[in-house]
């Protein structure tokens, strides 16, 4: 009974504390801040588990892996934004909670992202800047609710 109170303070507890970071270093980044926003990177040839790395809000979109031992090492550089959608079913097991797919292709094939939804427009935004200004006409995916 104990353990089960532990496990379910531990999660509301660390959803909270996801959530604030996560709003917290949206706001910074707005502020014209360098922060590093958590994005996850899949390419579908490398299986259905995400690399976490990161990207330095602001600038041209750069995916830098999280740790040295990190499967994916590096994305293909000429992203192109598809759509943001919310995770299926399946990917509930490897992504983290309330988390947005960011689907995008390239020259090697599509690249599936995911991101915080505080952050997934900054995220979508330095996608298309990095890309040539008519490879995408998608609206900027709309998070606010």
């Amino acid at each position: 009974m104990i353990t089960g109170v532990c496990v379910f303070l531990g999660t509301v507890i660390g959803a909270f504390l996801m959530e604030w970071r996560a709003r917290r270093t949206a706001a910074r980044a707005e502020a014209g801040e360098a922060v590093l926003f958590p994005v996850g990177a899949n390419l579908p040839d490398e299986g259905r588990r995400y690399s976490l790395g990161r990207v330095l809000a602001g600038g041209e979109f750069r995916w830098i892996p999280r740790w040295p031992w990190t499967r994916l090492r590096a994305l293909p550089t000429d992203l192109r934004y598809i759509r943001a959608r919310e995770m299926t079913f399946r990917e509930m097991l490897w992504l983290p909670d309330r988390v947005l797919v960011i689907e995008c292709e390239s020259s090697v094939g599509p690249v599936r992202l995911w991101a915080h939804p505080k952050q997934a427009v900054q995220v979508v935004e330095m996608i298309r800047r990095a890309s040539s200004p008519n490879s995408s006409n998608a609206p900027v995916p709309d998070v606010s609710s």
